[in-house]
């Protein structure tokens, strides 16, 4: 495997400030503009921008000879990049984030405590209380799991990210890519978009238990109209999910337990998801109308036709 995780991502929103406060009160760590889990510093990136964007990501390759093939790829699409410092830097030329492949160890999140279920015929947890119930505060997030992107041109994005060498998981209509950078389903989501914007970023939780009170306690926190969707299941990456919205505007998710992809020629791409009945196995029935075109459309899509001149 030449790419092997997700390492972060740089967003630009036009108050940074209020995100910090909001990445702390979910249980990140850090300060300024950076924040992560505590063995992950510095996933989120945070700059100041005149509307809500993604501004970079940061994906771990294995060496050298994994940049060398990146480049002779974006070669042969005639696309620019830059190499210096062990890192290629390519800006996309459809949607203007840039992305930095670095060679990083394999590694993934330490492993966590597993909470003890009582299970039909198993029945392990006797004479104690679930231990979410005795927990004094919500576990955090382990680590920025996935980003999906909306842009104008999905079908002319792809080989971007082919070239620097991320994989197909699964396709919907022709339009929507799961693009995997790690065994994870997926890591980076293309869907069509009516200018290139951040759709929504994706933290990963131990289990369903801490995605449920971590969502919960910030809805009671900050009202009902910060809910997105969920909870549920998505049918394609099968992963637990529920949808917020951040300080800025912008989705995020809370998710556990997505499907994982180890041997890549063994899996089969499923190009033939029906997308009126593919969002989710249970919870809402199909995707909220939210997803396709946020409230803040407007502003973003009048923010890129500024930047372009």
């Amino acid at each position: 495997m030449a790419l092997h995780r997700l390492l972060g991502m740089e967003i630009g929103v036009p108050d940074p400030a209020t995100l910090d406060d909001f990445y702390q009160e979910i249980g990140l760590t850090g300060s300024g503009g950076q924040w992560g889990p505590d063995d992950q510093p510095g996933q989120i990136q945070l700059v100041e921008a005149p509307y809500r964007q993604l501004r970079r990501m940061r994906v771990a390759c294995e060496g050298e000879a994994d940049i060398d093939r990146a480049a002779r790829n974006l070669d042969e699409l005639g696309i620019k990049y830059e190499t210096g410092d062990g890192q290629l830097r390519c800006t996309d030329p459809i949607n203007a984030w840039e992305v930095v492949l670095e060679p990083t160890e394999v590694s993934d999140v330490s492993t966590q405590p597993v909470r003890v279920v009582n299970r039909p015929g198993d029945r392990p947890r006797t004479g104690a209380r679930a231990e979410i119930i005795l927990e004094e505060k919500p576990r955090p997030p382990r680590r920025l799991g996935h980003i999906v992107t909306g842009t104008p041109d999905p079908v002319g994005t792809l080989p971007i990210y082919e070239a620097l060498g991320f994989r197909v998981s699964d396709t919907v209509l022709g339009m929507v890519f799961f693009l995997r950078c790690s065994p994870d389903h997926h890591n980076f989501l293309i869907t069509p978009g009516e200018v290139p914007y951040l759709n929504h970023y994706a933290l990963e939780h131990d289990d369903f238990d801490a995605v449920a009170k971590a969502a919960s306690i910030y809805l009671r926190e900050h009202g009902e109209d910060k809910h997105i969707a969920g909870p549920g299941r998505h049918q394609i990456g099968g992963n637990q999910f529920w949808y917020l919205q951040d300080p800025s505007g912008t989705f995020f998710e809370f998710f556990a337990d997505m499907d994982r992809i180890e041997d890549d020629e063994a899996w089969e791409i499923g190009t033939d998801w029906d997308p009126v009945n593919s969002w989710s196995v249970w919870g809402e029935a199909q995707q909220p109308e939210v997803f396709f075109r946020p409230t803040d459309m407007d502003a973003i899509a009048a923010g890129w036709k500024d930047r372009q001149g």
